[in-house]
């Protein structure tokens, strides 16, 4: 994670659409605003920001809400 640096750029690569869930719509996915179709996915423990091609990552890319 990086600090803002007050940038109209840095603000919208840290921005991202709340979108129906890739594996599944009763969950949400986060779509880059900055790269469409890229979306954040968590593996090995760690978050990125990637495009979504298998089963596997967008089962990667579904979270649900509690």
């Amino acid at each position: 994670m990086e600090k803002g640096d007050g940038t109209a750029t840095f603000d919208s690569d840290a921005s991202f659409y709340q979108r129906a869930g890739l594996a599944d719509p009763s969950g949400v996915s986060l779509e880059s605003y900055n790269y469409p179709g890229r979306y954040i996915r968590h593996y090995n423990n760690l978050l990125y920001v990637r495009t979504i091609g298998t089963t596997l990552d967008q089962q990667d890319a579904t979270y649900y809400l509690e």
